[in-house]
């Protein structure tokens, strides 16, 4: 079943008539939707998905009836936040916000470091982006929306009493992620790397606030890799109790 993000939907009723335009024309002229199946809606207002079966195809609105609820709450229990620097092209936030939403991270941060390349970041462009991330939370199955923030400066002195990883190409003075010990009860930052990595003056900074610097392995891993499969790790040990 399709699985859409609706802030209008009326959890009450049990039937229901969509007018949204641009939902029909999706519904009807892409998915070519017929009459008796059954299409997946969510909003953030709780942790459910609404099953709705379809009963009239008109030529300006459709009319579905609830047939079922099911909880979908498949949140992790932890605050996960990316800090990302910039990368050097928007395809490659575009992959990042799709990927590490799936994942589960619950806000992004990108911010423009040293080495981060001039990247014009527009309104229509935010847009997007925010869209992109609507449309993976509906594929995955999530049903909460990440923050999506973008800074040009940045201060990261609030962050002191977080749990921050410093994600570094170099080896020395770090732990290995296998051996990264965590306390999930506080919110656990991790800071990726742009194209050409941190600075010698930036690592420098990032020392002032309570710190793990994780050196992955001798591969160097593009920026826009490294938080997927961090992510994943982190969150999975939490899953198995390690």
């Amino acid at each position: 079943m399709q699985r859409f993000y609706f802030p209008d939907l009326l959890t009450t009723n049990f039937t229901f008539v969509l007018t949204d335009n641009d939902m029909i024309h999706q519904l009807v002229k892409v998915l070519r939707v017929k009459i008796w199946e059954k299409i997946i809606f969510f909003d953030w207002n709780d942790s459910y998905d609404y099953i709705f079966q379809i009963k009239q195809i008109n030529k300006k609105d459709i009319v579905l009836e609830q047939v079922w609820r099911e909880n979908k709450n498949t949140e992790i229990d932890f605050e996960l936040n990316l800090y990302q620097s910039l990368p050097n092209k928007m395809d490659k936030i575009e992959l990042i916000l799709q990927k590490w939403v799936e994942v589960g991270i619950k806000n992004f941060v990108f911010f423009r470091s040293e080495r981060s390349q001039k990247l014009l970041i527009s309104d229509n462009k935010i847009d997007r982006l925010n869209k992109i991330i609507v449309e993976a939370i509906e594929q995955s199955g999530r049903n909460s929306m990440p923050e999506l923030v973008i800074l040009d400066k940045y201060d990261f002195s609030p962050l002191k009493n977080d749990q921050n990883i410093i994600f570094h190409t170099k080896s020395e003075d770090t732990v290995s992620l296998k051996n990264l010990e965590l306390d999930y009860s506080k919110n656990i930052n991790l800071f990726v790397w742009p194209e050409w990595g941190f600075s010698d003056d930036e690592i420098k900074n990032f020392k002032r606030i309570f710190w793990k610097k994780v050196h992955l392995w001798d591969r160097i891993l593009r920026t826009e890799t490294t938080g997927i499969v961090t992510s994943f790790f982190i969150i999975q040990n939490k899953e198995n109790g390690i």
